[in-house]
């Protein structure tokens, strides 16, 4: 080894005066093995979480209706479309939340697991 590399194992860990190799590889690997196995079960749950909220999800196409169309509508038509469309507009904002409280929840697991690699390291 010589140039730039002086100093260095081959996978990144310092070597020499004042830095233990193998105690750094070791270390090294677990924090690797614990990343990987908390990745594998973030991931599990986030399927887990799409797979329910998948058959949740109440989101009706609606038809691009032209002014026109609704001239010729009755009032009682036009009262039962504001209706749809209100619970509708509801079921969205619903969903909406449970989505925002999913991600938060998901920043925080995050959070968490970078505070424990730093606290590993």
């Amino acid at each position: 080894m010589d140039g730039w590399m002086d100093g260095w194992m081959d996978d990144g860990v310092p070597v020499g005066p004042g830095h233990n190799g193998c105690h750094g590889a070791g270390l090294k690997q677990e924090v690797a093995a614990a990343l990987r196995a908390l990745r594998d079960n973030l991931l599990a749950e986030q399927k887990k979480q799409e797979e329910n909220q998948a058959g949740c999800s109440c989101v009706v196409q609606w038809k691009h209706l032209e002014s026109w169309e609704l001239q010729g509508r009755s009032m009682q038509q036009l009262s039962s479309l504001r209706a749809s469309l209100q619970q509708e507009v509801h079921a969205l904002s619903s969903e909406l939340v449970a989505h925002l409280l999913v991600r938060d929840q998901l920043r925080t697991k995050q959070d968490a697991m970078l505070l424990d690699v730093q606290d590993l390291t």
